[in-house]
Parts: structure tokens; sequence; C-alpha cells
């Protein structure tokens, strides 16, 4: 039974030990390991460490800062923050048998006790995500309209959240939409649409005299009634608009239709053909690279991680080491170079067939993998590592059908 059948209809106080979990979704952090002034905690740093191995191969999908420090008569308290409750008990497990007390001061997050506003839906076009709340931090991602997301903790205007595709970064609290178990319940009940447009216009009325707002690929709107050819629509904050009905596709209808295939795949890259590059930019007005991929992946009914070298940890290998003849449209290439620790990835592009790639640098274009070709890109070629195959695969940590996914999914489909 899913957590959301265990709190239809109910109002959610979790004790400071649980925390909202998402079905299968696994969340990854980093550890940060002890600061340690006494023996008996530094016994424990390299087990500590294999935890942290074990559950955080990445910190940029997950939190779990940690600190244990030796008090007087044995006590050792453990303090800090996680969202990964197995790897706190891991954690906790350790020490229980090995000192005289043990103070748990970790605190789970989200913290559902102090806060029951802890899930969200963003309520703009495009919000920007950065890795430290500061408006001059570096853009690390973006989220569109209708993403459900987890609010992990907040910090002034800033909230720190965690996207389906489990990535974590800070971003201004207008631009999320909070809402408690319940609301988002009713939001994941609503008779919801996807706007599948390289972008357009929220209007204030079907006679189109104002803008409401903006709105790109991929956003998840709710429906609430339709006139003169025109839906109108709910925004997650309550602003209402119209959007024309043709430019919209039932959201339901949408997932029990999708054909995801290589053809289908490189058709909605090429709509992104000459959309400018943007560092951490994942939406149709500017992307970077994997941010492109992300994108039309998403449009094909799959949530793929965030960043090139981490979509190169998924999918089947394919061997290039030969030549090109067994790609297939659709196929993720991977650039970057190789050191003493091993590849490292840089950039990502989909393979289009023919030799060639389409990819997001500069701008969105097409290269070629044939020496022969016009656009063939020699930088590019001597960068190339690996390949990946995600057609073939329904269901992988890293490769999420949007259907499948509980952050999406109505509470009645939920397993």
């Amino acid at each position: 039974m899913s957590i959301f059948e265990k709190l239809n209809g109910k109002k959610m106080k979790l004790s400071i030990n649980k925390v909202f979990f998402f079905g299968s979704v696994i969340f990854f952090g980093i550890l940060s390991l002890p600061s340690c002034n006494s023996g008996a905690v530094d016994e424990k740093s390299f087990e500590i460490n294999l935890i942290s191995k074990k559950w955080i191969p990445d910190g940029r999908e997950g939190l779990f800062n940690v600190t244990a420090e030796q008090q007087k008569k044995g006590t050792v308290v453990l303090k800090g923050e996680t969202n990964i409750p197995q790897a706190k008990q891991e954690v906790l497990d350790l020490y229980k048998n090995s000192v005289v007390a043990l103070i748990d001061s970790i605190r789970i997050l989200p913290d559902t006790v102090e806060n029951e506003r802890f899930s969200g839906i963003i309520t703009l076009s495009v919000a920007n995500l950065r890795k430290f709340p500061d408006h001059a931090s570096e853009l690390i991602s973006q989220a569109i309209l209708g993403t459900p997301v987890i609010v992990l903790k907040n910090e002034d205007s800033w909230l720190l959240i965690q996207t389906p595709d489990r990535y974590i970064a800070w971003t201004e609290e207008s631009s999320v939409q909070r809402m408690t178990v319940v609301e988002m319940q009713e939001w994941r009940q609503s008779e919801r649409a996807i706007y599948l447009k390289i972008s357009g216009s929220i209007f204030n009325s079907p006679d189109e005299s104002a803008i409401v707002g903006d709105i790109v690929a991929g956003s998840i709107i709710r429906i609430t009634g339709n006139l003169n050819g025109y839906l109108k629509v709910l925004l997650p904050d309550a602003r209402e608009g119209y959007i024309r009905d043709k430019e919209l596709t039932g959201f339901e209808s949408w997932k029990a239709s999708l054909d995801y295939s290589g053809e289908n795949l490189c058709s909605v890259a090429q709509s992104f053909m000459g959309s400018p590059y943007l560092w951490g930019g994942s939406s149709t007005k500017a992307v970077d690279c994997s941010g492109f991929v992300q994108s039309v992946y998403f449009q094909n009914g799959r949530i793929l991680s965030r960043d090139a070298s981490l979509q190169a940890r998924h999918g089947n290998v394919i061997d290039i080491s030969d030549g090109f003849d067994d790609l297939m449209k659709g196929d993720l290439l991977f650039f970057g170079w190789k050191n003493e620790s091993g590849p490292h990835v840089t950039h990502v592009a989909i393979y289009i067939g023919n030799y060639e790639y389409i990819h997001s640098t500069g701008r969105v274009m097409v290269n070629s993998l044939d020496s022969a070709s016009n656009i063939y890109n020699k930088y590019r070629r001597n960068s190339l590592l690996s390949a990946r195959r995600i057609l073939k695969i329904e269901e992988y940590p890293g490769i999420i059908p949007v259907g499948r996914h509980e952050w999406y999914q109505e509470v009645s489909e939920i397993k």
C-alpha cells in the first residue's frame, strides 16, 4: 500500500524519523564525514564512508550531511540532516552498540512535523534552480510549469527542492505553490493537460485581449472548463486563464497514447533547432546539452537524470569502438575526456541516423560523425567517449516513465 493510500483524506503528521517517500523512487546524496575528536569516533569513519558510497553515488541527487561529536563519558551526538532515512538508520545502527550513549539529532527532510506543506507545484513557465540560495549563484537547472516537487527546507525567501528526476537545487519561494498531501492529491486527481508546442501564451479570456502568462512545451496544467475553442485553465497559484484547445492534449490520454520511438524522439529534437544554449537551461526557451536531451525525452514520456555525467550512467551500452553501424535513432552519445580515474563526461547528444547527431552547443544544431560531411565536427568526434540506448528500457534508475512516476499519477493508479 502506498503512502498516498494510507493518507488519503487525512491530515499528515509524521514523526521526525519519518519522511514522505514516493514509492520506488530512490533518492541519493552526499555524506559529510564526522568531525571527530576521539579515537572512538574516528574508528567509524571508514564504515560511514561505505554507507555514503552505498546510498549516495552523487551529491546532485540527494542530501546527507552528518557530523559525529564525542562528548564526556562516552556519549556521541550525531547531528545533521538528510532526505534518506535508510542511510540515517544505518549510521545509527553503526554507533548504537559501541558507545555509552547515542544522541540522535539528525533531521529528516522534509520535516513533515513542522511543515505540512512539503509538496509543491512549479507556478512559472520556467523556474530557475540555483546551486545556492542566492540570485548570484550558478544556474544549475530549471523546472517548468506544473512540475511536482518536494520542498526539503526553506531559507529566507528560498526553497530547497527536489524535482522528479531527483535533482536537488534552490529556487525562489514565489516559483512554487506549496501544498499539503490532500491538496497534492486533489491536483493529481484533477483533469490535467500537457502543452506540447514549443511555447505559447495563457490569455485572460478567449478574445485574447490580455496575457496572464506564458507556457512552454512539457508544461502540465489543470483544466476547469472550455469556451469557444479555448480551454479554461487553473494555474497552481490560483491564476486563471485560457489556452487554445488545439494546443493542449489531455494528460491521461497523452500518457496512454505515447509512441516512444526513435522517430518521434528525433522529430521532437528537431523542433528545438536553433534554440539558444543556456548553461542550466532545460526548457524550450533555451537549453544546455543535457537539458535538451532531458526535455526531448520528457516530451516522449521518459524522465532522465539531469546532467550529462548522470545520464551517461544509465541505459544499455552500445559498442562504438569499431564504428557506428550499431547506433539507432534516439541513442545518446557522450563526449568528454579520459583521465586516470576514468571517463569524464562533459557533453551529450542524440543520434538521429546517417552518422548525424543533434545537440545543444551555442544553439541546437546537427553535426556529423562522418569526416566527409560538411557538418563534421572534428573536436566532437575526437572527444566521443561512449553511447547508450534508452529506447529499449521500460524502467530503470535514471530512466522513469512519466506514467509510472508516482508524483504524476492519480492516487488510484499507484500500486
